[in-house]
């Protein structure tokens, strides 16, 4: 028979387990017999809310402060970054305000309406730059007189001296709305590829020279209502015949019914219709036509190409 061992005077009849989640427990001083009795235990002190409610706005603060440097940051960088590509694609940007360009330079400005000075200081012209203006060369022609042929127009002929003839004009109608310059064609105002060619222009009025600026001559003439200035006094002027641009394809056939006339569709130009001689078929006179109907209208009116003429 198995014995338990004798119980010690004073032991508990079974000793807690062992918990290491439980709470330790508060310690109470035991009163000593006769003594005073035991001061009760110090409550936990409490946060001041005071001071708790000052450190909060501390730290939103400090968040609030930091947040803003980095968006500020992130926007300067952003804007610094357009800026560099306006810089990068254009080369120079234009401040509306002031109409100075980034790279300390002030942008041209340029009115195509306006004629440019004629008091022998350069002009900035639409069509090339800086061009010393035209001298003014004899008397104003009459509008009656300068008649579109295929030759010429009223007493300014093909083969004259480009600077005589561009003095006439300039003697009528005032300085140019548009001058390239001398330029290398390209064949796109029916001068000969390569050429050294000058276009000048009067409202729908181009006037191409051909050569060089010490020796050109009067080589063609184009007028077209979609070159623009329309109300420019060069409309006025008429071929031979008497007809203008701006006028109908029946008036065009009414004027010239003892001559042939073709309408063509032209690569770079479009519709046309092309006025040739009966008994040779030589061609006098084209230009672009809304379309063969009666009532379009005729919107140009063009000398033969001279790279034809002199081929």
């Amino acid at each position: 028979m198995e014995q338990q061992p004798p119980r010690v005077p004073g032991e508990s009849q079974q000793t807690p387990p062992f918990d290491p989640n439980a709470s330790p427990a508060r310690t109470v001083p035991r009163r000593r017999q006769g003594g005073p009795p035991p001061r009760p235990l110090a409550p936990s002190p409490q946060p001041n809310p005071w001071l708790v409610g000052i450190a909060v706005a501390t730290v939103l603060g400090a968040i609030s402060v930091i947040a803003f440097g980095l968006f500020s940051s992130n926007t300067d960088s952003s804007t610094a970054d357009a800026t560099a590509t306006t810089l990068a694609a254009g080369d120079m940007t234009l401040d509306s305000s002031t109409g100075d360009t980034t790279d300390g330079t002030t942008a041209p400005t340029t009115d195509e309406t306006a004629d440019p000075t004629t008091d022998g200081t350069n002009a900035t012209l639409p069509g090339g730059g800086d061009l010393t203006p035209i001298g003014s060369v004899g008397e104003p022609i009459p509008i009656s007189e300068l008649t579109m042929s295929s030759n010429d127009i009223g007493p300014l002929d093909f083969g004259d001296a480009g600077n005589d003839v561009l003095g006439r004009l300039v003697a009528t109608f005032g300085q140019p709305t548009d001058d390239t310059g001398f330029i290398v064609g390209d064949g796109s105002l029916g001068e000969c590829p390569g050429d050294s060619i000058r276009v000048v222009r009067w409202g729908p009025l181009n006037i191409v020279t051909r050569g060089e600026a010490s020796n050109h001559v009067f080589a063609s003439y184009r007028m077209d209502l979609r070159y623009g200035g329309i109300t420019s006094p060069t409309t006025d002027m008429a071929t031979l015949s008497g007809l203008r641009v701006g006028q109908t394809v029946g008036e065009l056939e009414d004027v010239y019914q003892e001559f042939t006339i073709e309408y063509i569709v032209d690569q770079d130009v479009g519709q046309t219709f092309e006025l040739r001689s009966s008994p040779t078929g030589a061609l006098l006179l084209w230009g672009p036509v809304d379309s063969n109907a009666p009532g379009s209208l005729v919107t140009g009116i063009y000398s033969p190409d001279p790279c034809t003429a002199t081929s």
